[in-house]
Parts: structure tokens; C-alpha cells; sequence
């Protein structure tokens, strides 16, 4: 075979010769590119538990963990108990502060100070918030009312009156922030959680109760990538927290275990939450567990400890790929601060969740991702 100039394509094409010699063009073999998988651009469906709807449960399920030589920071949440606060019109009080002094101490300053979330409660963990100490007083504080609390150690729930009014009046201030997982791990889901989120976001905005609605959102990847965590600030401007939110790529993580952490602890502090009067809520949206061997100044514990401290619930959302170590953590966020976790779910009970999970498909109802973050919100409202 030779080569001679091809006119029409300006270059040259392979010919052979006849039986006379003379030369007869070689027809090029086509190679079809491979088809890749088909792209699911299906909706995300999910499902949800409150671990604090049975206590006795979660906590078999953490030993379990710890017996399957799962890697863990220790961090106790026994005995805990459910302190609900509710004004004289029955409904539950907001930004109720609950203080917690040792009555042994020289010093009046609070062993720890919790806000009261939408419901109405907080959750005291005594051996998590003050280690070795072994009675509490306890008080609830709305304005100047004063109410004092009494209940016993491992006493599950405790329910307090006071005479301020609970509930709010006119459109409820809402601050929602997200963090996600933005590492290479996420590029099979990235664009459909990204389209959920959106989603999610156009409806929060136009729910009936109007909420006074801002969003945020902090992304993360690990250490040695192109960035660790990036914040965008709480807005009401909905547009341009959709287009940020459009920009998020996955790329980068190289290991398993990714930035939570510090991503966490960003999440809560940098962003101008509003605080007193405002219902606050941080969705975690992830496939991997933090990397809990690295040394952080503020691990997942405390930013738990923290957000109870601001009356933040984390709703952890869990994609594809979850190990025994992320639902921990992210079972471990939410029963601390009040909220539920969520899990991507994929049908005959396949959820994204580790191999030691108690969760059985008997447990939650599956439903479109943004149909049941909307009906959380809706829930807080």
C-alpha cells in the first residue's frame, strides 16, 4: 500500500494496487466510538428516620458499630434528655434558652447553653456537655421569665411551660445553608443533587407560609485540592445563589474520606446567620465520612455541640457509596441537634447507607429528594 494526495479532504488517504498496478483507493475503516452507560438523569428518590424516635434503638446501633472495628471519635450520648419548652398558647417556643450550671461550682457560669430549635426542644447530653459532673440545675429563659427545671438523670423527656406566647407571628425567618461534598467521588450524582437542590430551593421560596428565606452553601473537597471548603454567604437573593450553586463541580479527594469537618465548622461559623428569631437548618449532602485521623481544631462533635448551641438542626443527606463510618457521623449530627437523617434510595429497599445500618425499607417512605426536603422544611415551619 502507498499514499496519494486526496483532494477533497486536502491531505492524503491510503490506496492499494489492482492486478494491473493500478491504484484503487482503500476505503477507511470507521471506528465507532464506545458507548458509555446511559446517563441517569432520573429524579433522586430518599428516605428518612428520626433516630430520636427510639433512643434505646440508636444507641444498640452505635455499639454495633463500634463492634464491627469501625474507626470513631468517641463521644457519649447516653442518658440523654429531651428538654420541649411550650408558651401558654401551646405552641412551642423558639429560641428558648435552656441553661445548665453546676450547683457545686464556685462559678455561675453555665456548664452549656442551648437555644431551642422550631419544635421547641433541645437535647441535654450530660456526659457529652459536662463530663464528671453529676447534678445539674437546669433553667429555662424567655425574655425575663425565669422557669426553673427538674428531672433525673436519663429521664428521656421533660416538658416545660412558660407564659410567653410560642409560635411566630408574620412570615417565619429562614436561614438554609448546604454543604456539599464537591470531590470526584460525587461526579455520577453531582448534577442531579445540583438539580435537586435547585429545586429545592424555588420551592422553599414559594411555600404558602412565605417564609423571609435565605440560602447558603459551603462546598468542600480535601486537603491538596484546588480548594478545601468555599462559602457562599446566607442571601434572599435567589438567583445568585443559583447560579452559584451552578458553578459546583466534582473533581479532586484522591482518598475516601474528604473534608467534612472542616467544612462543617465553616458552615456554621462563617456564614451571617441570623440567630435569635430564626428558624436555621443545615443540609449535609455526602457519599464519604470525615477524616477522622486528621488533627482539626473543631471536629464533627463539636460543630454538633455548637449547632445545638445556636438551635441549628443538620438534616445530613448521604449519596451513593456511604460507608458504616459516614452514617455514623452523620446519624451522630442530627440526633444531637434535632434533626433527621436522609438517605438516597434506590428501590427494593437499597438505600445509601453503610453495611452495618439498622435501617430497614419498613422504616421510611420513599419519596422524590426535593418532595421530602421540602416536607422537613415544611415541618420546622
Amino acid at each position: 500500500a502507498s499514499a496519494e494526495y486526496d483532494a477533497a479532504s486536502g491531505g492524503e488517504r491510503e490506496t492499494t494496487a489492482d492486478d494491473t498496478g493500478a491504484p484503487v483507493p482503500v476505503e477507511p475503516t470507521i471506528v465507532e466510538p464506545p458507548i458509555g452507560p446511559p446517563v441517569d438523569d432520573s429524579p433522586l428518590r430518599a428516605g428518612a428516620i428520626d433516630d430520636a424516635a427510639d433512643v434505646a434503638g440508636y444507641l444498640e446501633y452505635r455499639a454495633g458499630i463500634v463492634e464491627r472495628g469501625v474507626t470513631v471519635r468517641e463521644f457519649d450520648v447516653t442518658d440523654s434528655t429531651v428538654i420541649s419548652v411550650v408558651g401558654a398558647n401551646g405552641l412551642p417556643v423558639l429560641d428558648a434558652v435552656v441553661e445548665f450550671r453546676d450547683p457545686a461550682a464556685a462559678s455561675d457560669e453555665p456548664l452549656a447553653t442551648l437555644r431551642t430549635t422550631a419544635t421547641g426542644t433541645v437535647r441535654w447530653l450530660p456526659h457529652a456537655m459536662a463530663p464528671g459532673v453529676t447534678e445539674v440545675e437546669t433553667a429555662v429563659v424567655v425574655g425575663d421569665e425565669i422557669v426553673p427545671v427538674t428531672f433525673a438523670l436519663g429521664d428521656p423527656a421533660v416538658t416545660v411551660e412558660v407564659e410567653a406566647p410560642g409560635g411566630v407571628d408574620g412570615p417565619v425567618p429562614l436561614d438554609v445553608h448546604f454543604v456539599l461534598d464537591a470531590t470526584g467521588s460525587m461526579s455520577d450524582e453531582i448534577a442531579r443533587l445540583r438539580d435537586n437542590m435547585t429545586a429545592v430551593a424555588q420551592q422553599i421560596a414559594a411555600l404558602p407560609a412565605a417564609p423571609d428565606v435565605r440560602f447558603g452553601m459551603t462546598v468542600y473537597r480535601d486537603e491538596g485540592d484546588l480548594f478545601v471548603t468555599r462559602t457562599f454567604d446566607l442571601t434572599g437573593d435567589l438567583e445568585a445563589f443559583l447560579a452559584a450553586l451552578a458553578d459546583v463541580v466534582a473533581d479532586g479527594g484522591g482518598d475516601y474520606p474528604e473534608a467534612k469537618v472542616e467544612a462543617l465548622a465553616d458552615a456554621l461559623e462563617k456564614p451571617d446567620w441570623r440567630r435569635e428569631g430564626a428558624v436555621e437548618l443545615v443540609f449535609l449532602i455526602a457519599d464519604a465520612p470525615p477524616q477522622v485521623g486528621r488533627s482539626v481544631q473543631q471536629t464533627s462533635a463539636d460543630s454538633a455541640l455548637l449547632a445545638a448551641t445556636d438551635g441549628v438542626k443538620i438534616f445530613p443527606v448521604a449519596a451513593s457509596g456511604t460507608d458504616d463510618q459516614a452514617e455514623y457521623v452523620m446519624r451522630e449530627l442530627a440526633f444531637v441537634t434535632g434533626g433527621r437523617f436522609v438517605f438516597l434510595a434506590y428501590g427494593d429497599g437499597a438505600t445509601a447507607t453503610g453495611e452495618g445500618t439498622d435501617i430497614t425499607d419498613a422504616e421510611f417512605d420513599e419519596l422524590p429528594l426535593d418532595q421530602l426536603v421540602i416536607r422537613l422544611v415544611e415541618d420546622e415551619l
